[in-house]
């Protein structure tokens, strides 16, 4: 257990700057300041949508969250605009070979 805590901690420490997450500053400009909370009633609907996937909103993250209830090359989603989250969920489920 111990090994593996210091493997990935090394890991962290020595992997290549492009696989880091920029720092939030002033400069970047592509995420949104505030997303305001979706209603109870926004993810119903949402929900309804999605059927075979459990639809969640991650305050900490301001992005909607799917986790698919079948097999899936993907089952974990994220998207912070509910049209694009619908899109990558009929996408994962039309991939599902039958």
């Amino acid at each position: 257990m111990i090994r593996r805590f210091l493997a990935l901690l090394a890991w962290l420490l020595v992997r290549p700057a492009a696989a880091r997450r920029p720092m939030i500053d002033d400069t970047v400009t592509d995420i949104p300041a505030h997303v305001p909370d979706p209603s109870s009633e926004q993810l119903a609907y949402l929900q309804g949508l999605c059927r075979q996937w459990l639809i969640m909103w991650c305050w900490y993250r301001r992005e909607y969250m799917a986790f698919a209830r079948f097999d899936a090359v993907s089952p974990i989603l994220f998207a912070a605009d509910p049209r694009q989250l619908v899109f990558q969920c009929r996408a994962a489920e039309l991939a599902v070979p039958v």
